[in-house]
């Protein structure tokens, strides 16, 4: 790659950012769950490194279920409880009430963005079942933004069953594309059943497929209750059943819906479990316990990499529950939540929900075993979790796909071979970081450990470790870090030079299988450039992982000609013989005759660079005047077809 100017790279900076504007290739995190509404007037803004409190003006009347989403850079586009839908104006959205849901179900609905249309999304909502009263079952409803920026309601209370469960997790399709929503039905009917529904390109296909395993959902109505949530990369869903005690783990099959192998907890082993949360690298499952009677409310810790996960159960925290409803100090801890900085969030209220808390619990280091995750522990110090700056949260805390949340332990961007690779660590809570980036030859910048950079010796993969070290005890991390290499281009085909002839063009060619393509001066987007002038020109080419290189070769216009005369015997090589002199490399095609005195031909070339040495037919020609004839044929073009130029003259060889 040559070397260029200040202004050429300014140039080439400008025309790059004003094409390519659109494609990034580094790591995007997911910020569809950034924007958290719930309880009473709280609300909490993940968008920044340390989460923002602000509550909100009106009470929303969120106290249990409630879901919320953003768009891509974590702007809020709506919320609701499952009756009601508010826009990011935090006002009731067009048609938007009378929502089939219950704000009092555990998990009163999801939020699923739709792949076919990117101005609709999918709320889907849960009742309670208690035949009569509550029947509305699982319904869907569809938010169209293409006529503002508020939204409404185009569709309403679709419904796909009824006799369920107030559960709903959801998860991305294995194809990254579609959707899978997954709910759980209740009673003698519907009990043993999970039902997965798919989100595709075409919107909600309601022909479910059925999974008839795990633990039986009926009997007392409050079975019904309590949380179901998959893990961030898929592969399992969590639940629980509150009155007969039951934690439950499933795998779930992302490519076809289906969920198998259950792993239970024995009946009655948990008074009343209610929230359930995977840890970030879905290693750990955590589960609260809201008693009904006086008790006391757990969170416990399961390691879920162990063929038992449920038998040796780590207790995290507890508090004391009384059933007096007067009692401010009493603390159930309920629904819990995985946010993206990598935390877990605890919610509390009092029994009966009649009380929101003024924090959330905060679980700080998910991934670590035991005690270690740091329940409200922030660098040795105890604390009482998040506040929330005026707003309190009751039972619920907000649902979203899984997948938002699927963020790597560290992220990395600018991964194109030269480029400053920047680290950057998702949780930095109660961490001494240390960095091998595996790359003996590179150079790293290590100023700031929580935000590293590194240039990498070559391209090709490499195991980067974290080491997190707290309290004495190492946290290793690995990520792999995909080192690309750059674009080959060279429009000078190994020439800083290149001649055409005069009145002529060449079309510059920068080489296939690539994105972008500026040229400087402007005037091709595309692979080739068509040159009629002499001067600089420049590409800079961009392929499909964003890497980009750039090279230039400066045109100019061949000065050809013919010698007058030649002399074989020359102590100088470049008199022996006759051809034409000059940048040759300009001449697509060549044709030279040379004729003796009576027309007769004694020698031809189709090669510029062989010329006449002065024999014929093996023998040293006469000395004396010789005339010649010659065509030079021009490179094509896009814009231009090859010209020929024919010289004549004569030329005197001397002996």
């Amino acid at each position: 790659m040559k070397k260029l100017t200040v202004l050429q790279i300014i140039l080439i900076s400008f025309i790059g950012n004003t094409l390519g504007q659109d494609v990034d290739c580094n790591y995007k995190k997911p910020h569809q769950a950034d924007q958290w509404i719930f309880g009473n007037k709280a609300n909490v803004d993940f968008t920044q490194t340390l989460p923002n409190a602000n509550p909100t003006t009106n009470n929303f009347n969120t106290p249990y279920g409630v879901s919320s989403i953003s768009d891509e850079n974590g702007n809020l586009l709506f919320f609701t409880n499952g009756i009601d839908v508010w826009n990011k104006g935090m006002f009731k959205m067009e048609n938007g009430s009378g929502l089939n849901g219950n704000n009092f179900a555990s998990q009163s609905s999801i939020i699923i963005p739709h792949f076919g249309n990117s101005m609709q999304y999918f709320i889907f909502t849960i009742d309670m079942f208690i035949n009569p009263i509550y029947v509305d079952g699982v319904n869907y409803s569809i938010v169209d933004f293409s006529y503002n920026d508020y939204g409404a309601v185009t569709s309403k209370n679709n419904l796909l069953f009824t006799e369920n469960s107030q559960k709903v997790c959801a998860v991305k399709h294995a194809n990254g594309r579609d959707y899978w929503v997954i709910f759980h039905g209740f009673g003698p009917n519907k009990g043993n059943n999970f039902y997965s529904y798919l989100i595709d390109i075409s919107g909600v296909v309601t022909n479910p497929v059925v999974s008839s395993v795990g633990s039986t959902h009926s009997g007392d109505i409050n079975n019904q209750r309590g949380y179901m949530k998959a893990s961030s990369n898929g592969n399992k869903i969590g639940l629980v059943l509150p009155v007969e005690g039951i934690v439950e783990l499933l795998d779930f099959d992302k490519a076809t819906g289906l969920i198998s192998n259950p792993v239970s907890s024995n009946q009655g082993s948990f008074y009343y479990p209610s929230g359930i949360e995977f840890s970030p690298d879905n290693s750990k499952l955590y589960v609260t316990t809201s008693p009904l009677l006086s008790d006391s409310s757990y969170l416990y810790q399961f390691d879920i990499t162990s063929s038992q996960p449920f038998t040796n159960p780590v207790v995290i925290n507890s508090f004391y529950f009384s059933t007096i409803f007067t009692s401010l100090a009493d603390s159930l801890m309920q629904a819990i939540q995985l946010s993206v900085d990598g935390k877990i969030y605890v919610s509390k209220s009092t029994r009966g929900n009649t009380m929101g808390k003024p924090n959330l619990g905060v679980i700080y280091n998910p991934d670590r075993p035991g005690v270690a995750c740091n329940y409200n522990e922030l660098n040795g110090v105890s604390n009482n979790g998040f506040y929330l700056n005026g707003g309190t949260g009751l039972s619920g805390l907000p649902d979203f796909v899984a997948d938002f949340l699927n963020i790597p332990h560290f992220c990395y961007f600018n991964q194109c071979y030269n480029d400053t690779t920047d680290f950057e660590i998702r949780n930095t809570a109660n961490i001494f970081p240390s960095w091998d980036f595996k790359d003996t030859g590179g150079t790293s910048f290590l100023a700031d450990p929580m935000k590293p950079k590194h240039i990498f010796s070559e391209p090709g993969n490499y195991a980067v470790e974290l080491t997190e070290t707290y309290e004495g005890i190492d946290y290793l991390f690995t990520e792999n870090v995909i080192i690309n290499p750059l674009p080959g281009v060279d429009i000078g085909l190994g020439y800083d030079t290149i001649y055409i002839l005069p009145n002529s063009s060449i079309r510059l060619d920068a080489g296939d299988g690539l994105d972008i393509y500026s040229w400087i001066p402007a005037g091709s987007y595309t692979r080739y450039f068509d040159v009629t002038e002499e001067g600089l020109y420049t590409v800079t080419v961009t392929d499909t992982n964003c890497c980009s290189n750039t090279d230039n070769v400066y045109v100019k216009f061949a000065n050809l000609a013919y010698p007058t005369a030649f002399k074989p015997s020359s102590s100088i090589a470049e008199n022996q013989n006759f051809t034409v002199r000059g940048n040759v490399g300009a001449i697509a095609e060549y044709q030279l005759h040379i004729f003796n005195r009576w027309g007769q031909l004694i020698f031809e070339s189709d090669d510029p660079t062989l010329g006449w040495d002065g024999n014929h037919k093996g023998s040293p020609a006469p000395m004396g005047t010789y005339v010649y004839s010659s065509v030079f044929t021009s490179f094509e073009s896009g814009i231009q077809s090859s010209i020929d130029i024919k010289n004549t003259g004569t030329v005197t060889l001397i002996r």
